[in-house]
């Protein structure tokens, strides 16, 4: 190595950093104001928290701005700026940063002043401090090759990252140098490297560097166009396109030493300028030859701190993914944004005074100020005539010339120039409007309304039209006039008829200072609001933010239906889908144009012509405080960039935690607060939120820009919070910024406390429910012991009297009837009855035995029983008889069968003897448990008066069945009619059986001693 290039590289590593921190003033050329009103620009100072000495700008793959500066690493999110904190005992080797990338892995490569790099990934810093393979001295730039592989220019030299370790690129690929200025990555995958004096190229999968043979000066910076074509800017030859047929164009001196070259979505260049400070915008870099040397002339803008710029020393540019150039300077940061409002600005544009304008396909766009009349065209103004008496307010085209009023007189400009009219009338004028052809309406202060059709002047109205006070007129296709006044008033003259409208009619507006047909109705705008004519009454509207709709000057109703209000907030626009609907909701809304967009100013308020005049492209101009704006419906505003949203803090009260991985808070904790933001850097003040948290939200909570969620009085559990974010245009984030939390329960809020109160609390219902069934058993005892007793009582009547009766009666016939010869008939007669009388007594001591035990008295099968039942029956009672049983009986308690047995036997008894039937049938079925009792016969039927009173005079048959069913549980019903028979059935739900158990065993306890009955 010779001992010169030794001394070369010594001198570079020692003056150069000095060189790159100083910086040359010079004046600032001038930039034409409209060129510069594509672009809105914002700063950020110390003031606003940003920091100072920025020197590295990259953008993440979330979307999120890190700064590199002089005094740490910073992060923005549009709205606050954050100083990056590494992990205790993991803090950068400096804290001069100057180089920065964010890789498509989602990671931080960082460069410092002094060597070395460091990458920080999901919160872990990796450090990767200065040794022979890593870079000593002052980072130039970071890069990513399409391979994935990190690349590094240091005033050290090259040095690439392959995933697994550094390496130093030497001669063994084929670069010689021992500095790198720049690197850069071409849309082929072509690595192109500025060595200080060359630029050398790596085609992808070359092993070996190749020579251009384009020489360079110091600190040169690289730049691809989208059309292909490579530019380089150096100390020594200035900025120019690469020719690699003509390298030796190189030597003709061009403009601009650019620190950091970037280009915009128009493919603009955007450079700071270490020469004479600043930034520079260089409009349609694909436009020049290949080999073009950039001149002076080919600038578009310089902006400096004369211009607004924090400083002159400016050194990085990035463009973000949303189309927004950042610069950042030693003394703040900037945002240049395409603007949605271009402004016209130019000192002949009195800001003391009303601009008059209107459009002419003639004349073109004309504006007037003071007491000139200009006409606006690609190079700002264009002085046209100038009036000789007072300052002009208005003007009005028609056709082929223009109506120009001033406060004394009105003019005609045409391509003759300006002539003065004669006026029918003395004073000063005020409000105006058209004709609908080529003629004018003019209100004379305190004088009243006249009209000029082009010849002769006439007056309208007159003695009807109120004169004081007017402030807007509007002529309408049907030729009536519409006219406003101080006050909130509002008359309709039409076909020589007035209609006034003020605050009676609810028009509450101020001064009314617009009027515009809109749709079927006049839209008519004031100091405090807007409100809708239509069919004779009138609709206030109203919009999200209620601001939105004052100091209206100026409204417009676009061919599409899409209506532009210029008011005092801004310019509003309302899409034709919104305006098709006000009628029925009253809602007006939609877009607002303000200074986030690039408008200055507001609407001027004392205009009496609308202050929105449509040119013959379809562009809007308005007339504002500060001059001229103008819209462009033709290409709206639209960011497709969907934004990336991020929790940013948890806090628990007072107390900040990490919002990662999922906390546990302790008991008690009720207050909960989450910060988020979102990655939009566009509009970050426009970007909206939505959040739910799991567990206690039933639905999304729109936040509005508010990026700070907070709950209060939170019970114990597990929850989950969620947020959205959408940018200006309304695009939502894809995918949910997620934070899991819980909050653990106190002793009186835990499961197995709750489930004891709950066991405690049953334990008592059922305590109680015990006692009360204990006083109820008691006094259901006390009455069957009585209702025993009572049965006792008949039973031993029934057998002391009654059956000892009977016995004797029937002692006393078998004396007769032993009397009578054995072959008499009638002791044949005697004996039988003898026989029944004795089965009569029989089942009469079961009555009394089944009265004092509660067991059943009949002790056979029931279908066998109501088959001997029937047969009997049927010898005295001759009639056809069956039984028919379908499936299987269930076992039936004693009670319940016997009460069945009685049931039927009554409905049978009944039937034999009273029904005069043909056929009597029994039918008796089993399903699920339930049994069926059918007894149906074909006799004569039930008569009516029996069914309405339910049993017959002096009889007890039909109510004693029924209350045998109500006793077991069972349904009775009985259905019957005159001539086609009677049918009882006889429901026992499969339940019966266990009601009458626990009946049984209810009362079955008796107190000691007492003997049973």
């Amino acid at each position: 190595m010779s001992t010169g290039s030794a001394c070369a590289r010594w001198r570079r590593y020692l003056f150069g950093p000095i060189c790159f921190l100083l910086w040359l003033q010079a004046p600032a050329g001038i930039a034409a104001p409209w060129e510069m009103a594509e672009y809105h620009r914002s700063s950020w100072t110390q003031r606003d928290g940003a920091p100072p000495d920025i020197w590295a700008l990259a953008q993440d793959r979330g979307g999120t701005l890190w700064l590199g500066t002089g005094i740490g690493l910073y992060r923005f999110d549009g709205i606050r700026f954050e100083r990056y904190n590494p992990p205790q005992g993991h803090g950068f080797a400096s804290s001069n940063i100057t180089a920065l990338l964010g890789d498509t892995h989602g990671r931080l490569w960082i460069g410092f002043y002094p060597g070395g790099i460091s990458m920080l990934e999901d919160g872990r810093l990796v450090h990767y401090p200065p040794s022979p393979q890593l870079p000593s001295s002052l980072v130039m730039r970071i890069v990513e090759d399409h391979a994935g592989k990190i690349w590094v220019a240091s005033f050290t030299g090259l040095y690439r990252f392959d995933g697994r370790a550094w390496r130093r690129i030497g001669a063994e690929m084929g670069y010689t140098s021992e500095v790198a200025d720049d690197v850069m990555v071409d849309a082929q995958g072509t690595l192109w490297v500025a060595t200080g004096t060359t630029v050398m190229k790596l085609p992808p999968g070359a092993t070996r560097f190749i020579p251009t043979g384009i020489a360079t000066g110091i600190y040169a910076s690289l730049l691809e166009t989208p059309g292909g074509a490579l530019w380089v800017s150096d100390g020594t030859h200035g900025t120019r396109s690469l020719s690699l047929q003509a390298p030796e164009r190189a030597r003709v001196y061009g403009f601009g030493h650019f620190a950091s070259m970037r280009l915009d979505r128009n493919g603009a260049l955007w450079g700071t300028d270490r020469r004479k400070g600043g930034v520079v915008r260089v409009p349609a870099l694909d436009g020049f030859a290949p080999g073009h040397v950039l001149r002076e002339e080919d600038v578009a803008a310089i902006i400096r701190k004369r211009d607004g710029l924090a400083s002159d020393r400016a050194i990085p540019v990035l463009a973000d993914r949303e189309g927004n150039i950042w610069v950042g300077t030693n003394m703040g940061l900037h945002r240049f944004r395409p603007s949605s409002v271009q402004m016209l600005q130019d000192e002949r544009l009195s800001q003391n005074d009303v601009f008059g304008m209107a459009f002419s396909p003639a004349l073109g766009l004309l504006v007037s100020s003071e007491r000139q009349l200009y006409r606006v065209d690609g190079h700002g103004l264009t002085l046209l005539a100038e009036t000789t008496g007072r300052r002009i307010y208005a003007i009005q085209a028609a056709g082929a010339m223009a109506y120009v009023y001033a406060w004394d007189n009105v003019y005609r400009y045409s391509s003759e120039g300006l002539r003065t009219l004669d006026l029918p009338d003395t004073g000063t004028l005020g409000a105006v409007t058209g004709d609908g052809a080529s003629g004018l309406l003019v209100m004379f202060k305190d004088r009243g309304l006249y009209h000029y059709d082009g010849e002769d002047w006439s007056r309208v109205g007159a003695g009807a039209i109120p004169v004081h006070g007017v402030t807007a007129l509007l002529r309408d296709a049907d030729g009536s006039l519409w006219i406003g006044y101080n006050g909130s008033r509002i008359v309709h003259w039409h076909d020589g008829t007035l209609r006034s409208f003020g605050a009676r009619e609810g028009l509450d507006i101020g001064t009314v200072s617009a009027l515009a047909r809109v749709g079927d109705g006049v839209l008519a705008g004031g100091e405090s609001g807007v409100a809708l004519l239509r069919d004779g009454t009138v609709q206030p509207l109203h919009a999200s933010d209620r601001n939105r709709l004052n100091g209206i000057t100026g409204i417009h109703m676009a061919a599409g239906g899409d209506v532009w209000i210029n008011g005092i907030n801004g310019v509003l626009h309302v899409p034709g889908e919104v305006v098709a609907k006000v009628a029925q909701g009253g809602y007006l809304d939609g877009r607002l144009y303000d200074t986030a967009d690039g408008l200055l100013g507001i609407a001027q308020q004392s205009a009496l012509m609308s202050t929105i005049v449509a040119d013959g492209e379809g562009r809007l101009w308005f007339s504002t405080n500060q001059g001229l704006a103008m819209i462009d419906p033709r290409k709206p505003y639209y960011n497709p960039v969907v934004p990336t949203v991020s929790i940013q803090g948890l806090a628990a009260g007072a107390i900040e935690h990490a919002p990662t991985g999922t906390r546990e808070f302790a008991p008690g904790t009720r207050d909960i607060q989450i910060r988020y933001a979102a990655s939009s850097l566009a509009y970050p003040e426009r970007v909206r939120f939505r959040y739910r948290l799991d567990g206690f939200d039933e639905a999304w909570q729109d936040a509005g820009n508010r990026r700070v969620a907070y709950y209060t009085n939170l019970g114990p559990g597990d929850y989950r919070f969620r947020v959205q974010a959408a940018n200006e245009s309304g695009v939502w984030s894809a995918e949910n910024a997620t934070l899991a939390f819980s909050v653990a329960p106190r002793f009186i809020q835990t499961w197995w406390f709750v489930a004891l109160c709950a066991i405690a609390l049953g334990a008592l219902v059922y305590a109680a429910y015990l006692l009360r069934l204990r006083g109820i058993s008691q006094r259901m005892h006390m009455r069957f012991e009585e209702r025993h007793r009572e049965r006792e009582r008949i039973a031993r009547e029934l057998h002391d009297t009654l059956l000892q009766s009977f016995q004797g009666l029937l002692l006393r016939f078998q004396a007769v009837a032993s009397r009578l010869p054995g072959q008499d008939p009638v002791r044949a007669a005697l004996e039988q009855a003898m026989d029944r009388g004795e089965e009569a007594i029989n089942e009469g001591r079961e009555r009394v035995h089944s009265l004092r035990l509660a067991e059943a008295s009949v002790q056979e099968a029931l279908p066998e029983a109501f088959a001997r039942i029937g047969g009997e029956l049927a010898q005295l009672h001759p009639v056809a008889f069956g039984v028919i049983v379908e499936g299987r009986l269930p076992p039936l308690d004693a009670v319940v069968r016997d009460e069945i047995y009685w049931i039927g036997r009554e409905a049978l008894c009944n039937a034999f003897r009273h029904a005069d039937a043909g056929r009597i049938d029994v039918e008796i079925s089993s399903a699920a448990g339930n049994v069926v009792f059918r007894f149906r016969d074909d006799g004569c039927g039930i008569g009516e008066d029996v069914q309405r009173q339910g049993a017959r005079a002096g009889h007890w048959g039909l109510s004693g069945m029924r209350e045998r069913a109500a006793d077991i549980g069972a349904e009775l019903r009985i259905w019957s009619g005159p001539g086609i028979g009677t049918e009882v059935e006889l429901m026992v739900a499969r339940g019966a059986n266990e009601r009458v158990r626990r009946t049984r065993r209810v009362f079955a306890d008796k107190p000691a001693g007492k003997p049973a009955a």
